[in-house]
């Protein structure tokens, strides 16, 4: 069973991937996506978000793209990152909830 930490992890990465998955050209910069995890609980550090955005990118879920000299992060979901985000199994991402 995974630890606490982990979970969470888990759950914040499928909240990144919902999020992009619901926006028209399935892509976010990280203010957003910040605003997005607080707003379903997960208060977080830009830090940790990129974090969260760079593993998923090593996981070829999203790509992303720095704006300003990296003050700002784009990411863009993958076709892989939205089947993730509507359910396929991926270690390291929560799966949503049947009808969610």
């Amino acid at each position: 069973m995974p630890d606490f930490a982990a979970l969470l992890a888990e759950d914040r990465r499928l909240i990144i991937l919902r999020a992009l998955a619901e926006d028209h050209d399935y892509a976010l910069n990280d203010s957003v996506l910040k605003r997005a995890l607080a707003s379903l609980g997960h208060e977080v550090s830009r830090d940790m978000l990129r974090a969260d955005l760079t593993w998923l990118k090593d996981q070829r879920l999203v790509t992303l793209r720095e704006l300003d000299d990296g003050v700002i992060w784009v990411a863009r979901a993958t076709e892989d990152g939205v089947d993730v985000a509507r359910g396929r199994p991926h270690p390291g991402v929560a799966r949503p909830l049947p009808g969610h």
